[in-house]
Parts: C-alpha cells; sequence; structure tokens
C-alpha cells in the first residue's frame, strides 16, 4: 500500500539560541505556528514550516524553524493532509530542541508528544 503523502526534503530554515542567564526556577515556555505553502506551478507540492518559540525567563530563549515539502496524490482532505505533514516535521523539530538545550549549565528538554490536530485547530483559530 503507497502512502498519497511523501516527505521529498525537510530544511531548518532557522535555529537561534540565546542564553539570558544561569539557571532560573522559571518554567519553560513553547509556543508553536504553522504555515501551510501551496507551489502555484504544482498544487499537489506542499511546503509546511512549523516554527517553535521557547522562553525559560531569566536563562534562555530559542526559536526554530524547520520545512517539509511534501507530495501527495489522490482527493485526500488538505486538513487531513497538513495535519500528517506536521505530524511527520514535528519529530524533527523535538529532537533539535534536546541538542539545543543538552549543553552545560541547561537541563535538557525532551518535548513530549503534540496532540497534532488540537495544534492545527489554534494555529488557525490564531491566524
Amino acid at each position: 500500500m503507497e502512502c498519497a503523502l511523501r516527505l521529498n526534503a525537510l530544511v531548518f530554515d532557522s535555529i537561534t539560541f540565546k542564553r539570558l542567564g544561569m539557571h532560573s526556577e522559571n518554567n519553560l515556555e513553547v509556543s508553536f505556528s504553522v504555515r501551510i505553502g501551496v507551489n502555484q506551478a504544482d498544487p499537489d507540492n506542499k511546503k509546511v514550516t512549523v516554527t517553535i518559540l521557547g522562553d525559560k525567563k531569566e536563562e534562555y530563549s530559542f526559536e526554530i524553524q524547520a520545512s517539509g515539502f511534501f507530495s501527495y496524490e489522490g482527493g485526500a482532505d488538505d486538513a487531513i493532509i497538513q495535519q500528517n505533514a506536521v505530524a511527520i516535521v514535528m519529530p524533527y523539530i523535538r529532537s533539535e530542541v534536546s541538542i539545543l538545550t543538552a549543553q552545560p549549565g541547561v537541563e535538557p528538554v525532551v518535548l513530549p508528544p503534540f496532540n497534532i490536530a488540537e495544534m492545527m485547530k489554534k494555529n488557525n483559530r490564531d491566524k
């Protein structure tokens, strides 16, 4: 059985980490945004960009943006395609957050799995 959605490429568009101070007891606050772009010449190809912002006040902040380039076939619903594309990009984002925070003087962060359907609903409401 062949999947209708295919990841053709994935790139990190930007990765930023800023040290603001030494260890703090503040909680890490995380927010996400998702952008879906369509190639006008080939509407079956999508660029899905996921951005995560992290802020641990008085200790560090980070921003990671990754884009996946997807093609799909068939009459699949766009919302399902977008949701699945974001779900494919998220493990790369999670891994990069762990790598960024696994440095001296920082407590490593392992982000939990996310409810992508709920994340997409919130992203669409925030637009």
